[in-house]
């Protein structure tokens, strides 16, 4: 069976250090590709705590967890540490418990010496929910933009191949991590499974980055040939650009992050793989001359293929194709509600319905 086992050795994550915020937002950011920030955060009173035992860490952890329980994945010894699909793809290979911060970190000390533990992971744990000290003392001023952050806690796992909707900067406050990166282009070289289905809730890779099946999956090669690795430590951070695809290996028994999401769009933006999903909901059973009639009015109208698609109609007679006002925002809104309820049953499409005009109503009579 054709298998690659490792990446080019010199397919690596630039390096940049003493970063400023100036140099984030123009040097950095600007050329849309991962980037390591060598020793951003070392230090973070965490880092050091981290540094000095995974006891003190603990420590450190227990005295600031306010106790509220997050969300822990959980996976037997057997899947080893892999977080993925089940072979036939009819769910996931772990199961999800709910435990305080601590909690998880202590059943993470108490198996670190197992040559087999089980996987033991808790991600995008908003620090404000659970250890909202740490929002003072982790602070990014690297980042002149607001971004909540969130804490990333486990074992030696791996999350497979995803990508994320929001930049990101990811700190690393104990363990190493190895992170390979793949070009948003390289998506239909990815065998993605199903878009439902994702370990993290994103759209996942069907293929395991350390032992790729080429046979089974032989366009992945393409992929491998854009691919890139980074290795970051404590104390270091990595800026991810939405829309790359990660794979991420925690390399250490005890490994955790805080990391910082933001999106550059408006506020009024709607998630673009929810409009995915609407596409989908709406083209499917369409005989193929009209889905290519909808595909070239979606190119023209929300793409732009072609530029303004409307540059005869005055500014302010271009509707939802001009500015976008508060008012047609809310119309835009409801014409999505409208639609998504429209094949529920009578009784949740009639209640949202009817929450929908109560909304309208209120905000007309103030």
């Amino acid at each position: 069976m054709a298998r690659v086992h490792s990446l080019n050795a010199g397919a690596r994550t630039r390096e940049w250090r003493e970063v400023t915020p100036k140099m984030l937002r123009e040097q950095i950011i600007p050329l849309d590709r991962p980037a390591v920030l060598k020793g951003l955060v070392k230090d973070w009173p965490i880092v050091r705590a981290a540094a000095e035992s995974p006891e003190a860490l603990g420590e450190y952890l227990r005295a600031r967890d306010r106790g509220r329980p997050v969300r822990v994945m959980l996976g037997a010894p057997q899947i080893g540490g892999v977080y993925f699909f089940r072979d036939d793809l009819s769910g996931l290979n772990f199961e999800n418990a709910h435990r305080p911060v601590h909690e998880v970190y202590a059943a993470i000390l108490a198996c670190r010496t197992q040559a087999a533990p089980p996987a033991i992971y808790t991600g995008a744990a908003a620090l404000e929910d659970t250890v909202p000290a740490l929002i003072a003392e982790c602070p990014l001023t690297v980042l002149d933009k607001p971004a909540r952050p969130r804490l990333w806690l486990g074992n030696a796992v791996t999350a497979a191949t995803h990508y994320d909707n929001s930049d990101g900067i990811n700190c690393i406050v104990a363990g190493r991590k190895r992170f390979t990166f793949f070009p948003p282009e390289q998506f239909c070289n990815l065998y993605v499974g199903p878009l439902e289905l994702g370990p993290g809730g994103q759209p996942t890779s069907l293929v395991r980055v350390t032992a790729p099946d080429l046979e089974r999956y032989p366009r992945y090669a393409e992929a491998l040939a854009a691919a890139e690795t980074a290795q970051v430590e404590p104390g270091d951070a990595i800026y991810i650009p939405n829309l790359w695809w990660h794979n991420v290996e925690s390399l250490e028994a005890v490994n955790l992050s805080v990391n910082f999401w933001w999106f550059d769009a408006g506020e009024w933006a709607a998630e673009p793989f929810a409009a995915l999903a609407h596409t989908l909901l709406a083209m499917d059973g369409l005989p193929e001359s009209r889905r290519e009639v909808w595909r070239k009015m979606f190119e023209h109208y929300a793409f732009r293929s072609e530029g303004e698609p409307v540059p005869y109609l005055p500014m302010e007679r271009r509707g939802i194709l001009g500015t976008l006002t508060a008012k047609i925002q809310e119309h835009m809104r409801v014409q999505v509600i409208r639609s998504l309820t429209k094949r529920m049953s009578p009784e949740l499409g009639g209640a949202i319905r009817r929450l929908l005009w109560e909304a309208r109503a209120q905000g007309e009579g103030r």
